[in-house]
């Protein structure tokens, strides 16, 4: 989806933890939320029931855009998972616990660009972050690391067109660069992440994004449209 104009709001927590896919007893987390992550938190703000939550947020019917604001910090908290069954006697039996470091982000803040297609759903999310409401609570991945959000304003997008170097304050879909400028100090980090799934949870589409962990600019060639953010003056691309 191509749009012409923007709701801009910013995530912020103390913790979040998109956790990876393919951990299991020592769970790492995503540096960034995914676009599958983002998806939930809007659709918890509008009230969309989660069995019909994903497809509500397709590219096709979609924008988003994300940009890290404070730089990635990591760290990590020890849990003791309890094994819970039909025995009382598991949650003091020793032997059935599991203690587990967990991977946590620290003071997490993000500002995302969001439009959408239908009319409706873009103007009651607009009407609810005006008012600052949700209707279910949202959370930074996982219901432990609740979150808040600032909502900073709607605004029109300028075409910028491909082929000139920009600085893009936003996350990169890898496919969409030509050309990566890395003079200066910049920490650049590519991740595959979930982009979009089925109702049933089923992920039909990854995707490779760079970002830059110090929530610096990322100095590039891009090989299709990115936007100016009327006012504020951020350039952006969905992912």
């Amino acid at each position: 989806m191509k749009p012409n104009i923007v709701l801009c709001f910013e995530l912020y927590g103390d913790y979040a933890q998109f956790r990876k896919f393919f951990t299991n007893m020592s769970p790492l987390s995503f540096s960034i939320p995914s676009r599958t992550a983002l998806s939930g938190i809007i659709g918890a703000i509008l009230g969309i029931d989660k069995a019909n939550n994903p497809e509500s947020f397709n590219d096709d019917n979609s924008f988003m855009a994300l940009r890290v604001m404070n730089p990635v910090k990591k760290t990590k908290i020890a849990h003791n998972y309890l094994k819970t069954g039909s025995s009382l006697k598991q949650f003091y039996d020793f032997s059935e616990h599991k203690p587990t470091n967990v991977e946590f982000l620290k003071d997490v803040r993000y500002r995302i660009y969001f439009a959408h297609s239908d009319i409706e759903l873009y103007q009651k999310l607009k009407g609810l972050l005006l008012s600052h409401q949700c209707v279910y609570t949202i959370s930074l991945g996982i219901s432990g690391c609740l979150a808040g959000y600032e909502f900073l304003g709607e605004y029109k997008l300028t075409d910028i067109d491909p082929n000139c170097e920009i600085e893009v304050h936003t996350i990169i879909p890898f496919a969409s660069i030509e050309k990566i400028d890395f003079s200066g100090s910049v920490n650049l980090q590519k991740v595959t992440i979930p982009a979009i799934m089925k109702n049933d949870r089923e992920v039909i589409k990854y995707e490779e994004v760079l970002f830059e962990q110090n929530a610096a600019t990322i100095k590039a060639v891009l090989n299709d449209t990115a936007f100016q953010v009327e006012c504020i003056g951020d350039i952006i691309h969905g992912f």
